[in-house]
């Protein structure tokens, strides 16, 4: 039982991850344009 939850709560974790790391990009990306700098 404990197996299988793990195996079906894993990809909804990551993809939580995923969505915060993606958004956090944007903002740093629209913040860098909108200041005139680079992100590199």
């Amino acid at each position: 039982m404990w197996l299988t939850a793990y195996f079906l709560v894993w990809p909804a974790i990551s993809l939580v991850v995923l969505t915060v790391l993606v958004v956090s990009l944007g903002r740093d990306l629209r913040a860098a344009r909108a200041s005139g700098q680079s992100m590199i």
